[in-house]
C-alpha cells in the first residue's frame, strides 16, 4: 500500500497537466515533490473513430496511450452520459470546463494495469453506440479519465464530444464558410532594404510554406485572404540582388518557385485582397491617418491584381483581432467595402426583455453569421461574424500529440449542436433569432424545417500559423458530415428576421491594443517629408508611399523596438532623398543699406525639380527683407537635374549693419516645407553711405582748392608787386613802357 501510495504521489506530481484544446488535466496537489522526471503528458487520446456514428451497430474504437513512472499501477475509465445528449452549446461548454455536468462510468474498464519499463500503457475500447447509450440523434459528452488502482484519485481527464448522427434521419442543414489568412508581417522597411532575412526561411520551410501547403490543399470552397505587401515582398525577393541591412545578397529563386505555386494553388479559388500591409485601420482612423487607410484599401486590390495575374477585389475588410468601431466603418464604407469579416462577439445579440416571452425559451440558437450594419455611405453594409469557438477551435495549436483529434472532434460536435439545438427549442415560442419554432407549426417537434443558419470560421490570428494535415483532414470531415454544406464566404448574405443585435462592441481594451500613439505620430510626420520628396520634382513620384503604408502594419502591436527600427529606416532613408535638394550656407554679405543676398540652391538629384524659396530674417534689428511682411517668396523655379540655381534676395541694413543670418527655407509646389530651413549668415555693413560722405567731402575740398586759386591769381593781376599801375609786374617789363632815361628832362 505504501509502495502504490509512492507511485501515486509521483505520478501525479510529474504527469498532471492540461491534456489538449478539449480537455483538462487533475492538478499537482499542493505539497507534492517531483522525484523524477516524467512525460508531459500523463494522458494522450489519439483515436476516436468514427468521427461521427451514423450507425447504431457500428463499433467506436477508442485508443490511446497513459504515460508515466515505470510500474505505476493505474486504471483508464470511459464516461459517456446515458441516454442524455448534450442540449446547446453552453452546456458543451459547461461540461468542458467541468461545471456541474458529470457523466456516469462505462462499465468497461482497465483495471490495476501496471505502466512497462518504459512507463507507457497503451489502451483501446471497443464500444457501439447502444453501448453507450446514444439513443437519439445528438451531441454526447465522452471522457477518457486515467486514475490510480489504489486510491480511484484521478491523474488525467480528457473531455470530448461524440455525434450520433444516424442515417435516415432528418437533420437541419447549416452552411459553414472557411476564410484563412495568408499574411505575414512587413520584412522591407523603405523599398530596396529588406530588414532581416526571415521571409527565405519561411518560404523554404516555415510558416509560409505550411500556408502554401494548406492553400494546395483546400478546397474551392474556402475563402483566402491575400496580403499584397506579402506578394510584394516574395517578388521583390525573387527578382533580383538585394539589401538586407546593408549587405547585399543574390536573389533567391525559392521564392519565385513559392509565389507560381500559390498563383497555382488559389486559382479558381475565392481570394479577396486585405489591404496593404494589413494595417491597424482602427489606430489610422482614430489618429487621423484617414487617408491613408483609404490608400492602403485601394493600393491592396490593385497590387493583388497585378500579382496574382487575375482579377482581385479587397471590398471585403478583415480588420485585426475583428473589431472596429464606428468611426473605423464609416471610413472603410466611404473606401468602397461592402462587408466586413469581424469576431462574432463584436456585434452582440441584444438581450431579451424579462417579460418577453422568447427569454423562456428552453435552448438558446446560435445566431445567424451575418447581419446588416449601416454608415455613412448610402448603401448597407454586411457583417460576417466569425463564431468565437469555432474559430479557437481552427485557430489553435495542434502540435501536441492528439491534439489534432480532438480539434476535430470538437468542431464537429460544435457545429452538428447548432443544428441540432434548433430542434430542442421550446415548441410554440419562438427561438433567439426572432423567427417562431416551426416544428410547432407543422405539429411535429423532430421536424428539421428551421431556416439553415450560416457559420463563419477563421483563425483568430491574421499571422495564423496552420498544420496542413490538420486544416485538410477538418475539412473533409466536414464535407462529410451529413448536417454541413460548405459554402464560400461571398455567398453570405444575411437572412430576414435575423437575430436583434446591439451596436458594435470596441473597449477600452481594444483600444489599447492598437498601434502606439508615438509610432503613429512618426508615420504622420514621415507621411508628411515622403509627400514632400513626391511632389518636388517636376514628374510626381510616390517613392515612399509603400514604405508609410507598411508602418502601420498590424503585426507591430504590441513590438514597439521593431516599429521603432523600421520607422527609423524610412526616416533615414527620406532624408537622404530630401537632401539632394539644398541651400548652400556659406556666407553673404551686403553693403550698403540697401542691397540683394545671393541664395544658392542645388538639385543632385537625378530628376529637374520645381521648388520655391521663402526667406526671413534672423536678425530684423540689422537686417530686414525688403519685401511685405518682411518675407521673401519666390514663384516656382524650376532646377535642371545637377544644376544649381540662383535668387538674389532684397535686403535692407539697419543700425549700421554687423553681422546677421537669413532663415532659407524650401518649399514645393503645394507650399510644402521641403527639408529644414537653413540659416545663412549675413556680414552686413552701411559703407556705401559713409563713402558718399567722403567722396563728397573731398568734392568739396577740391572745389574749394580750385576756387582760392583762381581768386588768387585774380588778385595778382589787380594789384602790382611794387605798388604801381595795375598791369603787373615793374614797369620796364611792359612792353610798350619807355626806358627812364628817355622820359627825363634835360
Amino acid at each position: 500500500m505504501i509502495r502504490k501510495a509512492a507511485l501515486l504521489t509521483l505520478l501525479t506530481a510529474l504527469l498532471a497537466s492540461p491534456a489538449g484544446m478539449a480537455g483538462t488535466a487533475a492538478a499537482v496537489p499542493a505539497g507534492r515533490v517531483a522525484a523524477a522526471a516524467a512525460p508531459a503528458d500523463p494522458l494522450v487520446v489519439n483515436e476516436i473513430t468514427p468521427e461521427v456514428v451514423r450507425d447504431g451497430a457500428t463499433d467506436v474504437t477508442i485508443s490511446g496511450t497513459v504515460a508515466g513512472t515505470p510500474g505505476a499501477a493505474v486504471r483508464v475509465v470511459v464516461r459517456y452520459s446515458p441516454n442524455r445528449p448534450l442540449a446547446s452549446r453552453d452546456e458543451m461548454a459547461a461540461y468542458l470546463s467541468e461545471q456541474g455536468y458529470a457523466p456516469s462510468n462505462y462499465s468497461t474498464r482497465v483495471q490495476a494495469t501496471p505502466l512497462n519499463e518504459a512507463g507507457k500503457l497503451p489502451f483501446r475500447f471497443t464500444v457501439t453506440p447502444s453501448d453507450l447509450g446514444m439513443s437519439r440523434p445528438g451531441v454526447y459528452p465522452l471522457a477518457i479519465e486515467v486514475a490510480d488502482a489504489a486510491t480511484g484519485q484521478r491523474i488525467a481527464i480528457e473531455r470530448t464530444f461524440l455525434t450520433y448522427a444516424p442515417k435516415g434521419e432528418q437533420i437541419p442543414k447549416v452552411k459553414l464558410a472557411l476564410a484563412l489568412p495568408l499574411v505575414d508581417r512587413p520584412h522591407r522597411a523603405d523599398d530596396a532594404t529588406f530588414m532581416d532575412d526571415d521571409l527565405s526561411a519561411s518560404l523554404a520551410s516555415g510558416r509560409l510554406a505550411a500556408l502554401l501547403q494548406t492553400a494546395q490543399d483546400t478546397r474551392d470552397k474556402v475563402t483566402w485572404f491575400v496580403d499584397p505587401a506579402l506578394l510584394d515582398d516574395v517578388r521583390v525577393l525573387s527578382a533580383g540582388a538585394r539589401s538586407v541591412r546593408g549587405v547585399r545578397k543574390e536573389a533567391d529563386p525559392a521564392a519565385g518557385q513559392w509565389l507560381n505555386g500559390l498563383r497555382g494553388a488559389l486559382t479558381g479559388k475565392p481570394v479577396v485582397a486585405t489591404p496593404y500591409a494589413d494595417p491597424d485601420l482602427t489606430a489610422l482612423v482614430h489618429f487621423g491617418l484617414d487617408k491613408q487607410a483609404a490608400a492602403s484599401v485601394q493600393r491592396g486590390a490593385a497590387l493583388a491584381s497585378e500579382v496574382l495575374g487575375r482579377e482581385i477585389h479587397g471590398s471585403t475588410a478583415w480588420p485585426a483581432g475583428g473589431r472596429i468601431d464606428r468611426d473605423t466603418l464609416d471610413e472603410l464604407a466611404i473606401s468602397g467595402v461592402t462587408s466586413v469579416l469581424l469576431s462574432g462577439d463584436s456585434l452582440p445579440v441584444r438581450a431579451l426583455a424579462p417579460d418577453d416571452p422568447a427569454a423562456f425559451t428552453s435552448t438558446p440558437v446560435t445566431p445567424d453569421g451575418a447581419a446588416t450594419l449601416y454608415s455613412v455611405a448610402d448603401k448597407p453594409m454586411t457583417a460576417l461574424l466569425a463564431d468565437p469557438t469555432l474559430s479557437a477551435v481552427l485557430g489553435g495549436n495542434v502540435s501536441a500529440p492528439g491534439a489534432a483529434m480532438l480539434a476535430r472532434q470538437r468542431f464537429l460536435a460544435e457545429t452538428a449542436m447548432i443544428a441540432f439545438e434548433r430542434e430542442t427549442a421550446q415548441p410554440g415560442l419562438p427561438d433567439p433569432s426572432g423567427q417562431p419554432n416551426r416544428s410547432a407549426q407543422d405539429g411535429s417537434a423532430g421536424s428539421a424545417k428551421t431556416s439553415s443558419p450560416t457559420v463563419i470560421a477563421v483563425p483568430g490570428s491574421h499571422l495564423w500559423t496552420p498544420d496542413p494535415a490538420f486544416v485538410s483532414g477538418l475539412l473533409q470531415a466536414a464535407s462529410a458530415a451529413p448536417w454541413l454544406r460548405m459554402t464560400s464566404l461571398g455567398s453570405v448574405t444575411p437572412g430576414r428576421g435575423g437575430a436583434p443585435r446591439d451596436d458594435l462592441a470596441y473597449t477600452e481594451r481594444d483600444r489599447q491594443s492598437e498601434l502606439s500613439r508615438s509610432h503613429l505620430a512618426a508615420i504622420r510626420k514621415l507621411e508628411r517629408k515622403a509627400e514632400a520628396a513626391a511632389t518636388v520634382t517636376v514628374e510626381h513620384t510616390d517613392l515612399f508611399h509603400a514604405a508609410i503604408l507598411r508602418l502601420a502594419s498590424a503585426s507591430f502591436r504590441g513590438d514597439a523596438k521593431r516599429a521603432a527600427s523600421f520607422a527609423q529606416r524610412v526616416k533615414e532613408t527620406i532624408d537622404r532623398r530630401i537632401t539632394g535638394v539644398s541651400v548652400l550656407d556659406s556666407p553673404r554679405s551686403v553693403a550698403g543699406s540697401n542691397g540683394q543676398v545671393p541664395v544658392s540652391v542645388a538639385n543632385n538629384l537625378d530628376e529637374d525639380i520645381e521648388i520655391r524659396i521663402r526667406v526671413t530674417s534672423g536678425s530684423k534689428s540689422r537686417l530686414a527683407i525688403d519685401a511685405p511682411g518682411g518675407t521673401y517668396r519666390t514663384q516656382p523655379t524650376r532646377v535642371l537635374a545637377g544644376r544649381s540655381q540662383l535668387v538674389n534676395v532684397p535686403v535692407i541694413v539697419r543700425g549700421g549693419g554687423g553681422e546677421a543670418s537669413i532663415s532659407v527655407q524650401l518649399l514645393t509646389d503645394g507650399d510644402v516645407a521641403y527639408g529644414s530651413a537653413v540659416r545663412v549668415v549675413v556680414r552686413a555693413t552701411g559703407y556705401t553711405g559713409i563713402a558718399v560722405v567722403i567722396v563728397g567731402a573731398a568734392l568739396v575740398i577740391m572745389l574749394a582748392a580750385v576756387v582760392m586759386r583762381v581768386l588768387r591769381r585774380r588778385s595778382r593781376r589787380a594789384f602790382p608787386f611794387d605798388g604801381t599801375t595795375a598791369g603787373g609786374g615793374p614797369p620796364e617789363d611792359r612792353p610798350d613802357a619807355v626806358p627812364a632815361e628817355r622820359t627825363q628832362s634835360p
